[in-house]
């Protein structure tokens, strides 16, 4: 599901994007809208997200701990701060 929560936020901010995530996360860096924090540890969501949907092995808890954390930061950047800091600007003169 954090891999599912990556695709559909991507989308969000890009809907323009197409093709799998991993293009799509490598086009959004490109862009400038994923910084290469942010698009490495969107690379390591999908691939653990890949591997928990095809492996026999269930992911381990730590790597739920990892995928939650990353994922939680990951939104964090592209919803969370944007709207802290359009909330918190003050208007421009004249408007």
């Amino acid at each position: 599901m954090y891999r599912k929560a990556l695709d559909v936020g991507l989308k969000k901010i890009d809907p323009e994007a197409k093709g799998v995530l991993a293009k799509r996360i490598e086009k959004l860096a490109a862009d400038g809208k994923l910084t290469a924090d942010i698009q490495e540890w969107s690379g390591h969501i999908r691939v653990l997200g890949n591997e928990a949907a095809h492996d026999e092995e269930p992911p381990t808890r730590e790597e739920l701990k990892d995928l939650r954390s990353f994922t939680e930061m990951v939104m964090r950047y592209l919803f969370t701060l944007p709207a802290m800091v359009s909330a918190r600007k003050p208007p421009l003169p004249g408007s």
